[in-house]
C-alpha cells in the first residue's frame, strides 16, 4: 500500500510509522473530518494465523467500548479487499505527541517526582481499565506505547496508553490467556506461561520506570531470585514501592491497580504490603520500608491494679495520722479531694499511653510513650544506641540521652531479630462449659478468650495487646497485623486454639 491510497474512498494514507509480521501502522488523513487518524491494517499474507485475527477483532472491540480522554478513540472498523493487501482495517484518533522511548532516544532525562507523577497518571488509567467487566488487561506496557504531550511547568504533562493489539480481558482473575504476547524484558514470567492477570500490567509498568531511571532495558539488568536488581539513587520507600509490583509471585504483588496508587500516595509511610485486610475504623498505623516495621497503637491499662489500690491505701492512712489534729469535717473534705485527685490522675494516665513495635534488620523493640500519644514515632526517630556512634565524650552522650528519655519513649524490651521463633494467632473464642475427658462438667459458666497475637523470642512473649491492659484488638486488626508480620519475618503465622484456663477447684483432679 503506497502513498496517497484512499480506503473505503474516505481515509487517504500519508505515512507508514510501523510495522511487523502481518501488521502495518499508518497516518491517514479522513478526508469528511480533514483530521489525521491511525489507520492500523491487518493483512493476510504469509505466515498469518488466526490468533493474529482474534487479537486484532479483540482490539477493536475493546477500544469501541472504551472511553477515556488518555486512550485512543475508536473510530472505524472495515475489511480491506485490496489486491495487494487484503485485511481488515482498525481506524482510531491520532495522538500529537512522542512516546517514552522516543523521548529517552533523544537524551531526555526523567527526575524521581516526574517518574512517581507518571507512576500516578498510569496507575489511574489501569485502574479505569482494570475496572471494566470484564477487566482490560494492556499486556504490553513499555515506553514505546506510553506517550507524553503538552509538558509544562513542573507537570509532566498529558500521558497517553496506545497500542492495544495484545490487550485480553477476562473474566476473573485467575482465568488467562494461551495466547504469548508482550515485550520480552517488560513482561512477568506468567506471561510467558500464557496466563495473565491485572497484576501483569504493575509488573510491566514498573519495569518501564526501571527503564526511565537507568537508561538500560529491563532485559539487560542482572536478577537475583527472579527479581531485577538495578542501581538508582531514589527514595528508599519508592524503591520497596517498586520492588513489590514486580515481586515473582503473583500474590506477593498489590492486589490492584488502586491499592497500588494508594501506596505510593501515601505520604507518611503508613502502608504495609496488606492493606486489603486492614480495618477501615482501626487506629492501629503501620509504617513498614525494606528494613523496618513498626506497629503503633494506643493502649488503655486497666484504672485499678494491685499497686494503685494499695497505694490508695497508704495515701488515706497518711492523711488521717497527718490530720488527726484538724476539725474533722475540714479532714474529711481534704481527705476526699485528694482521693479524687489520686483517681483523676489514674485515669489520665490509663488513657495516655502509646505503644510502638518496631522490628529492623537486626533487632525488635517495644516502646512506650505519653508525650507522643497521637504522633506515631518516625520510623528512625528513636533507638538509643545511635548516641554512642554520634558522641564520643562520654559526659555529652549521658547528658543528651537523658533529655531525649524525658521527651521520647521509653525502650521497654528489646531481642535480636534472630531470637524471633514462632508468630502465633489466636482467633478467640467462648466456651459455654468445660468438660473433662469423661465427659464430667468441670465448669458450667461461660468462658471468653480474646483474639490474641504473639511474638516468641525464646522465652519472652510480645503480645498485641498485652497481659495488662485492658485495650481489646478484633479478630480483623490482629489478622492483619499477623500477616504483615509474617510477610516481613518471613515466619509462617500459625493459627491456635489454646485449651481455655480453669480454676483447680472446679476440676475434679483427674480422679473423675
Amino acid at each position: 500500500m503506497v502513498t496517497d491510497t484512499v480506503l473505503t474512498d474516505r481515509y487517504q494514507i500519508e505515512e507508514l510509522l510501523s510495522q511487523k509480521a502481518g501488521r502495518r501502522t499508518f497516518l491517514a488523513k479522513d478526508l469528511q473530518s480533514q483530521v489525521p487518524v491511525i489507520i492500523k491494517l491487518l493483512q493476510f499474507r504469509d505466515g498469518f494465523e488466526w490468533d493474529d485475527l482474534k487479537l486484532f477483532e479483540r482490539e477493536a472491540a475493546t477500544l469501541k467500548n472504551l472511553d477515556h480522554p488518555e486512550i485512543p478513540r475508536y473510530l472505524d472498523y472495515f475489511e480491506v479487499d485490496e489486491i495487494d493487501t487484503p485485511g481488515f482495517a482498525l481506524v482510531q484518533s491520532y495522538i500529537e505527541a512522542p512516546s517514552l522511548a522516543t523521548l529517552v532516544a533523544r537524551g531526555r532525562k526523567f527526575s524521581e517526582t516526574e517518574i512517581i507523577e507518571l507512576a500516578d497518571r498510569l496507575l489511574d488509567l489501569l485502574t479505569y481499565l482494570h475496572q471494566q467487566h470484564p477487566p482490560v488487561i494492556h499486556r504490553d506496557i513499555k515506553p514505546s506505547n506510553i506517550l507524553l504531550g503538552n509538558r509544562s511547568g513542573n507537570s509532566i504533562g498529558d500521558v497517553y496508553l496506545v497500542d492495544f493489539g495484545s490487550v485480553q480481558t477476562v473474566s476473573k482473575k485467575e482465568e488467562g490467556s494461551i495466547t504469548i504476547v508482550g515485550s520480552y524484558g517488560y513482561i512477568p514470567l506468567e506471561q510467558f506461561g500464557g496466563q495473565t492477570t491485572t497484576a501483569s500490567d504493575l509488573y510491566s509498568l514498573r519495569m518501564t520506570l526501571i527503564y526511565l531511571l537507568t537508561g538500560t532495558h529491563p532485559a539487560e539488568l542482572p536478577q537475583v531470585d527472579g527479581r531485577v536488581k538495578f542501581n538508582a539513587e531514589i527514595n528508599k520507600r519508592f524503591e520497596r514501592w517498586l520492588e513489590k509490583m514486580t515481586h515473582p509471585h503473583l500474590d506477593k504483588r498489590f492486589d490492584s491497580a488502586k491499592v497500588a496508587q494508594l501506596a505510593l500516595k501515601s505520604e507518611d509511610g503508613s502502608y504495609g504490603d496488606f492493606e486489603r485486610l486492614k480495618p477501615a475504623h482501626t487506629q492501629i498505623r503501620l509504617y513498614r520500608d525494606r528494613n523496618r516495621l513498626q506497629i503503633t497503637w494506643h493502649q488503655t491499662l486497666p484504672m485499678f491494679t494491685t499497686e494503685s489500690f494499695l497505694s490508695l491505701l497508704i495515701v488515706v492512712g497518711i492523711i488521717f495520722i497527718i490530720c488527726s489534729s484538724i476539725q474533722p469535717l475540714i479532714r474529711y473534705v481534704f481527705s476526699i479531694l485528694l482521693v479524687l485527685v489520686f483517681f483523676v490522675r489514674r485515669f489520665y494516665l490509663s488513657q495516655k499511653e502509646t505503644y510502638h513495635l518496631i522490628v529492623d534488620d537486626r533487632h525488635i523493640y517495644k516502646l512506650k510513650d505519653r508525650r507522643q500519644r497521637h504522633k506515631p514515632i518516625p520510623i528512625n526517630h528513636f533507638f538509643p544506641e545511635t548516641y554512642h556512634r554520634r558522641f564520643d565524650d562520654r559526659d555529652v552522650y549521658h547528658k543528651l540521652k537523658d533529655r531525649r528519655q524525658r521527651q521520647e519513649p521509653i525502650k521497654l524490651s528489646e531481642h535480636s531479630r534472630s531470637q524471633i521463633e514462632i508468630l502465633a494467632y489466636n482467633p478467640g473464642y467462648t466456651f459455654d462449659k468445660c468438660l473433662d475427658t469423661n465427659g464430667q462438667l468441670i465448669q458450667g459458666s461461660t468462658i471468653t478468650i480474646p483474639p490474641k497475637l504473639h511474638l516468641y523470642c525464646g522465652n519472652f512473649e510480645y503480645s498485641f495487646p498485652a497481659h495488662s491492659s485492658s485495650t481489646k484488638f478484633s479478630q480483623a486488626e490482629l489478622w492483619w497485623l499477623g500477616q504483615e508480620l509474617s510477610d516481613f519475618l518471613n515466619l509462617e503465622l500459625q493459627v491456635i486454639y489454646p485449651t481455655p484456663k480453669v480454676p483447680l477447684v472446679s476440676t475434679c483432679g483427674g480422679g473423675c
